[in-house]
């Protein structure tokens, strides 16, 4: 897998990063992993709200969409979210915790990507959910 930072892969910057580290990366799946901090804008009593989950598996899938437009010469897309569908909470990642989550790409059409996302924190599952992202390429 080339190397490249998070900020060459993804278009959001901090306050809003939701994604450290791009672990692993191919056209059709990728694993990132998120430090959770105390001060993250999601956490709320010491664990990340449902929206920073899937803040999180959103940037997860622009880090693998990034990977592989950079892999293939072109710039780092930008991507929104579509829809989020069949979320199941398990429960609340806490703060010190280090999110890790899979991307898997169901199907792909005029620019609308399908998605399967799941997180997890030390093995246990914490989130999962389906989502639709349009990818936007310059």
């Amino acid at each position: 897998m080339r190397e490249w930072t998070i900020k060459d892969l993804i278009p959001q910057r901090q306050p809003i990063m939701m994604v450290d580290k791009l672990c692993s990366a191919s056209a059709e799946d990728a694993t990132t992993s998120l430090f959770l901090k105390e001060d993250n804008m999601f956490c709320h009593n010491g664990c990340i709200a449902e929206a920073g989950i899937i803040e999180h598996m959103a940037q997860s899938a622009s880090a693998m969409a990034g990977y592989n437009c950079k892999a293939a010469g072109k710039p780092a897309p930008v991507g929104f979210i579509g829809e989020v569908k069949k979320f199941t909470l398990n429960f609340l990642p806490q703060a010190g915790s280090t999110l890790s989550t899979t991307i898997k790409v169901v199907s792909e059409a005029m620019g609308i990507t399908l998605i399967n996302a799941a997180t997890s924190v030390n093995g246990e599952v914490a989130a999962t959910c389906q989502m639709k992202i349009f990818i936007r390429e310059d």
